[in-house]
């Protein structure tokens, strides 16, 4: 059996911005989980939030509902154009119900949510305006009856389990299902890194690898090589873009055509 050669040093370059890591890393991915738990003051955090999804989550006082705070940003960032519209949500991964609710008081009465849990508990979640589904993320005919349920998705946020296999099937399922200009958010990619979750550092199979290898594809029309299918552009005509943050990935869909350049003006360096 071959034995995996470790890297030796650093990546040239590597040096850039770095601080130093602790000698040890952590024993597990439960340490790391704990290692950033916080207490929460509503009335202070309600004070202080910097926009609506803050402030809807932070207003939730029914239903258990838990995010990592920085979430909070950049689901505003990327789905405020929806907020008091009849958008069209899914949510992988229910957990206690307190998500569904923040989404119905951020993007408004009008909104259709839907849940996916394969906890059959869940069902006592359902209320009006809230549709409670039981099944896995990864029962690729099930999500494709709640497509069609729905009329069509305009949101998916999947925060379900969190292992890789089981979210590269829901993202190849749901993503062509998705309006054109619909928004795919991938939660918790930071169990990409752990193989209890199917992943690991630069782990094949694991879904942050995944979505790096997308990145490739969103541009495809400018690969040189002669392999056919890292040349085809259809998920680059459907993507406008792929945003990679802190345990988070975004997808946003926009149907658009081949790229054009540009060159306007007449005067040149002599």
């Amino acid at each position: 059996m071959f034995k995996r050669k470790k890297p030796k040093g650093p990546p040239a370059g590597s040096g850039l911005l770095c601080s130093g890591a602790p000698a040890q890393p952590p024993a597990s991915w439960q340490e790391v989980v704990g290692r950033y738990g916080a207490q929460v003051d509503l009335a202070v955090e309600r004070a202080r939030a910097t926009n609506p999804a803050e402030a809807a989550f932070f207003a939730q006082e029914d239903r258990l509902a838990t995010k990592w705070h920085h979430y909070l940003e950049v689901y505003d960032r990327h789905l405020s154009r929806y907020r008091g519209k009849p958008v069209r949500v899914l949510e992988l991964g229910i957990y206690q119900g307190g998500s569904l609710q923040m989404w119905r008081r951020y993007f408004g009465p009008d909104a259709v949510i839907h849940g996916l849990d394969i906890n059959g508990a869940c069902k006592q979640i359902e209320e009006p305006g809230i549709t409670v589904h039981l099944g896995s993320q990864a029962d690729v005919p099930l999500l494709r009856r709640i497509a069609d349920e729905m009329g069509g998705i305009d949101v998916v946020i999947d925060d379900a389990g969190h292992v890789s296999p089981e979210q590269i099937l829901s993202f190849e399922a749901l993503y062509p299902l998705m309006a054109a200009d619909g928004v795919y958010i991938v939660e918790d990619v930071h169990a990409s890194y752990w193989p209890e979750h199917g992943g690991g550092l630069r782990a094949r199979g694991a879904f942050m690898e995944y979505a790096k290898h997308l990145l490739d594809r969103l541009n495809a029309r400018y690969v040189l090589d002669p392999d056919p299918f890292s040349r085809d552009p259809g998920f680059a005509d459907a993507t406008q873009a792929i945003a990679f943050y802190d345990s988070m990935v975004v997808f946003e869909r926009r149907r658009k055509p081949p790229p054009r350049a540009l060159t306007v003006g007449h005067r040149t360096l002599s």
